[in-house]
């Protein structure tokens, strides 16, 4: 069972071992497993199982910038998405934001930074 199944949602990014997971729900769409691609995350799969690793190497602030551009993004898709503690901090946030607004004409949704963030509550 994926975190994501465990807790409800439809992903959870999390840092374990110095690599960022997202787990994606079991019954999880092909659009949601393309928007992880799409975002960087590499798909990995075993007979039951399909998840994303982001590439090794990455700096602690690449993973973080990452994690939350990919939790941001996804939540304004309308994916329940959570991300751990480790991997969240508001600076990084805000300058998320501020780069995808940057980036587009429009007028760019996204969520706001949580007021509290649970995360994930326990480790693969």
């Amino acid at each position: 069972m994926s975190l994501a199944d465990e807790y409800g949602t439809d992903v959870e990014i999390y840092l374990r071992t110095g690599i960022v997971y997202a787990d994606s729900r079991t019954d999880a769409p092909e659009q949601l497993l393309t928007h992880l691609d799409d975002l960087g995350f590499d798909r990995k799969t075993t007979a039951i199982y399909v998840w994303h690793e982001l590439p090794e190497g990455l700096s602690q602030g690449e993973m973080k910038r990452r994690s939350i551009r990919a939790a941001l993004l996804l939540t304004a898709r309308g994916y329940d998405t959570n991300i751990s503690r480790d991997l969240y901090d508001k600076a990084t946030h805000a300058a998320v934001v501020a780069q995808a607004k940057s980036r587009t004409t429009k007028a760019t949704h996204l969520p706001p930074a949580p007021a509290s963030h649970t995360g994930p509550r326990r480790s693969r």
